[in-house]
């Protein structure tokens, strides 16, 4: 069995369109199609940012389904996939609209393996509804195969230093006063003081 394509054979793959470097490669075109196209087992990293279904106009079409259940079924059949062609200890990143990724959330989860739900929260920079709570968030999954996948996760370089009750020199006050306030507490809820 192959675990992996070679990138030259991949850039061989009569794609309907594709841009690619030395290490990369960009598919334009049908994702079901053209993901069809790609050897199971073959990729280690997938990242996808599909259409969200929110009626965007992006020149070329419009970003809307005819209804919620037609949307998730589309996701799951380009979901399924990239599952097929993500090797056993590959990884899947994918995001959606926050609106959505409870359903697809769920159908990894009980089909796959939901490693971690990644927040990438931003300023929108933009106007803010006078009606409803801005979203100002983009969820993101990180998914495996299964529980056995060996994963790689290179946290060095994701590592975002902050700062801390001792960088910010703050007083931790639990620890002097946290077997009196546990007292009181007891003293209140059951009417007995503990030593």
């Amino acid at each position: 069995m192959r675990l992996k394509i070679n990138f030259e054979e991949l850039k061989q793959i009569n794609f309907n369109q594709s841009i690619y470097n030395d290490n990369s490669i960009v598919i334009l075109g049908n994702c079901i199609n053209e993901l069809k196209k790609i050897d199971n087992n073959s990729i280690d990293l997938i990242f996808a940012d599909p259409p969200y279904n929110i009626g965007k106009n992006f020149g070329n079409n419009k970003d809307k389904w005819s209804s919620t259940e037609e949307y998730i079924e589309w996701c799951k059949k380009w979901i399924d996939e990239c599952f097929r062609i993500l090797t056993d200890d590959g990884t899947f990143y994918f995001m959606t609209a926050t609106q959505y990724m409870s359903y697809l959330d769920v159908y990894c989860s009980e089909k796959y393996n939901v490693v971690s739900r990644i927040v990438w929260s931003y300023d929108s920079s933009g106007g803010q509804s006078k009606k409803i709570f801005g979203s100002l968030y983009e969820p993101i999954l990180m998914c495996t195969k299964s529980k056995k996948s060996k994963y790689t996760f290179n946290y060095q370089d994701i590592l975002v230093e902050t700062k801390t009750g001792a960088k910010r020199k703050l007083i931790d006050y639990r620890k002097k006063y946290l077997h009196h306030i546990i007292r009181k507490k007891y003293l209140e809820m059951y009417g007995i003081l503990i030593e």
